[in-house]
């Protein structure tokens, strides 16, 4: 799939989320080399779980700072995984636009296994960010999913943001998507663009934005 994110939002949301609906596991080891690949010196250690069934990991400089902690939540019948996804869901009611949320809910139904990031200070030092990227994208590429980061929303199976949940005063640039006959149109635009925003939030494609080719 052809995924126009690379790197996890800055500054750091409370959480970064890969909601997936696979339940394989990729085994820690596989993550590590992943990692390895990408940034040789960070590290990623197990601390709850085996290898094969981990549970919790941490993720770390190579002096140990740490970087994020990595929670894998099964979904299933009172499971934390099924009231952490709930909770999520929840933050759709009136959220725009409609459509956008109207698709992820119909997704969240299929979701079976959640990837909880959380940033740790060591995020903001040196290649921190590039050590969660690697990670994630070792789980999304193997896994698929979307993705939900605090104050920021929803994304669809390409990274796009499909549901606007920015905080007032966002800026900068974001790549984003709508429904257009059953299917995602996807484009860059200026987040702190009011009329851009406005066309967004009506599942329009804003004029001046940029689509991706």
């Amino acid at each position: 799939m052809n995924r126009l994110v690379s790197s996890p939002p800055k500054p750091a949301p409370g959480w970064l989320c890969l909601l997936s609906p696979s339940k394989h596991v990729v085994p820690a080891s596989e993550l590590a080399a992943r990692l390895a690949d990408k940034v040789g010196a960070a590290r990623l250690c197990i601390e709850a779980g085996q290898d094969a069934q981990w549970e919790e990991l941490l993720l770390t400089h190579a002096d140990w700072r740490g970087i994020a902690h990595v929670e894998r939540l099964p979904v299933g019948d009172d499971a934390r995984g099924a009231r952490a996804l709930y909770a999520m869901a929840a933050r759709l009611a009136g959220a725009r636009p409609v459509t956008g949320a109207e698709w992820v809910w119909g997704y969240v139904a299929r979701v079976r296994t959640i990837y909880a990031f959380r940033a740790l200070p060591g995020a903001h030092e040196g290649d921190g960010w590039d050590a969660i990227a690697a990670v994630r994208n070792a789980l999304w590429s193997r896994l698929d999913g979307i993705l939900q980061a605090d104050r920021k929303g929803f994304t669809n199976e390409s990274g796009c943001q499909v549901v606007w949940q920015f905080p007032e005063g966002a800026a900068g640039s974001g790549w984003m998507a709508v429904r257009e006959d059953d299917a995602w149109v996807r484009f860059e635009m200026a987040l702190d663009d009011p009329a851009q925003r406005e066309h967004f939030l009506r599942g329009q494609v804003p004029p001046g934005a940029r689509r991706a080719t």
